[in-house]
């Protein structure tokens, strides 16, 4: 199946940068329609910086490199995106804890807890439009290839379509949290701005094993 080491996650780091970085006009135009227009640089700025800080950190553990970036992400991007995107690594590192190599079940575990902590921390559910609406279908789909004994590529290949497919019913949904809680259903028929960063975030891992 393969394993996720400390270069690997510089590497995946870098190609989420990549495609946040061509979206961010795009998210950026997404979140202005119902937030403060600022996702797309906010979350391009905090992915440079813990990509950055990879090589900053001499040490393999997983568990402790995911902690650091979490802490990372957090000092440098103060908004509510931020804030989940630290929760995701920070809650996901107890996962790898004393791990040098991450195989597949192991970033299920890691998805799970981040899962677990965004529902915890931002105090929502699957349904409410908000960026567990892709990551969590993501998730399970990494839990499902585990039974299918698939590879990591094809595992984040179906993660990243499960994140697709989340994103397209969030056009369904009306939001129930932030500023975009005010606008109702007149936020039917576009995705959930933070949904979307999250599929670019599967679609950079995904990439990174071509």
């Amino acid at each position: 199946m393969g394993k996720i080491n400390k270069k690997f996650l510089k590497d995946i780091l870098g190609e989420i940068v990549d495609v946040l970085n061509n979206e961010k006009d795009y998210l950026t135009e997404l979140d202005a329609a119902m937030g403060d227009g600022d996702l797309g640089i906010t979350m391009t700025n905090g992915f440079k910086a813990i990509y950055d800080e990879v090589d900053k950190i001499e040490l393999e553990d997983m568990g402790k490199i995911f902690m650091k970036l979490g802490m990372k992400m957090n000092s440098t991007v103060p908004s509510t995106m931020g804030t989940l995107m630290s929760i995701c690594l920070t809650k996901s590192s107890i996962a790898v804890k004393g791990i040098n190599e991450i195989s597949l079940k192991d970033a299920v575990n890691m998805g799970r807890a981040a899962v677990k902590g965004v529902i915890e921390r931002g105090k929502t559910k699957v349904g409410n439009k908000t960026m567990l609406d892709a990551l969590h279908p993501a998730v399970e789909a990494l839990a499902n290839s585990l039974e299918e004994n698939k590879t990591l590529s094809e595992s984040f290949e179906k993660a990243y379509e499960a994140a697709q497919n989340g994103v397209e019913k969030t056009k369904e949904l009306i939001p129930v949290h932030g500023r975009a809680a005010y606008y109702q259903e007149k936020s039917l028929g576009t995705p959930d701005p933070g949904a979307v960063a999250m599929m670019f975030v599967f679609k950079g891992i995904k990439q990174s094993f071509k």
